[in-house]
């Protein structure tokens, strides 16, 4: 069976594969840049409320310092006095301050309202964690910007909103929160300049990345469809091997009844050989002697048929070791299709100019198959044309044979079946011929070829090469 061959993905695929991949590695690139903009706005927020919150406990130790100088311990409202000296800073609109109980303790310059934050973020002030947001002008309530009305010209300033934990600098205990409101400006610019950075450093990242991706999957496609190729070849190569193993067993077969058959026919062709020869005299009837001439010369050339294919089988089997030369083969070839040639008003012509000689087995093979070749050849041809047999070398140990013709050249269904059995379009052919030939030339140690077929006529070629 033949083996699977996937096919490669054609151009259109590999465009789509490569337009997707840069479209996903760009949306990983956006949401990992999104993360890290958000990870780092809110750094930059919670590092301006720590600093405010470190300013106050300063402020606050600072005012428990100047009462202790004069005796006095601490005095009810010194967080609200720490968290005023705080607001002094540059930037900072307004205040309010919430005990721990998270009742209000009082606003800066006025109380827009006395509703503490939420639970959720009043347990994240308790636990010392500071909350910053950065907000538009247009999005904060009214009340508040009421109160920055007379604070800021621009009534698109933005504003942070800063929650801070009050403490001590050495003290650990909670006690209370501030809010803040400051002008947002300057945080307003480090983020507009920290979303150019990570714009440019996400874009640089997503060409390089890209870049690299589309050569890694180029590559890849490449190296997959190289291997397609490979697969296909050595799958073309599986099922001309099949074949050839297929074809092999059959003329295996064909050849031990073949060897059966000549063995049997041997003796009845010899006889009716010579019964023929002796009832070959001239009878009262008009053209009798002809007509056993003819069946003469019939019997004569089965009976050397029969003795050329019983030479080859004896001498695969005894083994005697003698060579031929190049020449000798195509005589061999050429005498055994001469009557046939006459018959046909056909000329033989041969061309011979290599001495390099092969061993008996080899030759014997050969010229079979040149003898099948030239006979095809001479029935193709037409009356008063010629055949032409070459022999020459080619290297050093390697002898090529072609036999050419001059008929019409072979139809296109044995062209599409070339040395594969097939029904014959000559009378009595078995269509067997040029695939006995293949496999015989196989047998040879060589290779069976067509090199040309047209109106001109057809080539083929021998080719013998030297043994490994």
């Amino acid at each position: 069976m033949p083996a699977a061959v996937f096919s490669s993905p054609d151009r259109a695929t590999r465009v789509g594969v490569l337009t997707l991949t840069a479209v996903v590695f760009a949306a990983v690139v956006g949401f990992v840049t999104f993360e890290l903009r958000r990870g780092l706005r809110d750094q930059i927020l919670r590092r301006d409320a720590e600093v405010l919150a470190g300013v106050t406990a300063m402020q606050l130790d600072m005012e428990t310092a100047r009462l202790s100088e004069i005796g006095i311990g601490r005095l009810p409202g010194d967080v609200f006095t720490a968290v005023l000296n705080a607001s002094k800073l540059a930037g900072v609109i307004g205040v309010r301050v919430f005990d721990p109980q998270r009742q209000f303790a009082g606003a800066v310059p006025f109380a827009w309202s006395e509703d503490p934050p939420p639970a959720d973020e009043w347990r994240r002030l308790e636990s010392g964690e500071t909350i910053a947001r950065l907000h538009g002008r247009d999005t904060l309530p009214v009340l508040i910007q009421m109160l920055l009305r007379d604070q800021a010209t621009n009534p698109g300033v933005p504003v942070v909103e800063a929650w801070v934990p009050v403490r001590r600098v050495e003290g650990k205990a909670f006690e209370g929160a501030a809010q803040f409101w400051t002008d947002g400006r300057a945080i307003a610019g480090e983020f507009a300049a920290l979303d150019r950075r990570l714009f440019l450093q996400g874009l640089l990242a997503w060409i390089a990345g890209t870049v690299i991706i589309i050569a890694a999957l180029t590559w890849a496609f490449s190296r997959l469809a190289a291997a397609n190729r490979e697969l296909r070849a050595r799958t073309d190569d599986l099922q001309r091997a099949n074949r050839e193993l297929v074809l092999a067993a059959k003329t295996s077969a064909l050849g031990t009844v073949t060897a059966h058959l000549i063995h049997a026919l041997k003796n009845p062709i010899a006889g009716l050989e010579l019964l023929v020869s002796n009832r070959a005299e001239p009878s009262g009837r008009e053209g009798s002697g002809e007509e056993f001439a003819a069946a003469t010369e019939l019997t004569r050339r089965l009976r050397t048929m029969v003795n050329d294919v019983v030479g080859v089988l004896r001498d695969e089997q005894s083994g005697i070791a003698f060579e031929l030369s190049a020449g000798e083969v195509v005589d061999i070839a050429v005498s055994k299709s001469r009557p046939m040639a006459a018959d046909r008003d056909v000329h033989l012509v041969s061309n011979v100019g290599a001495s390099i000689s092969v061993p008996a087995r080899r030759a014997n093979l050969a010229a079979l198959v040149l003898q099948n070749l030239v006979q095809n050849a001479i029935e193709a041809s037409p009356g008063q044309g010629s055949v032409t047999i070459s022999g020459r070398g080619n290297g050093t140990h390697t002898l090529e044979f072609t036999v050419e013709d001059q008929g019409p050249g072979l139809p296109v269904s044995v062209q599409e079946r070339l040395f594969q059995p097939c029904m014959s379009s000559k009378a009595g052919g078995s269509g067997l011929g040029l695939a006995l030939s293949y496999q015989l030339a196989r047998q040879a140690g060589g290779r069976l070829e067509l090199l040309r077929t047209d109106s001109r006529g057809s080539c083929f070629r021998l080719v013998l090469d030297s043994p490994a």
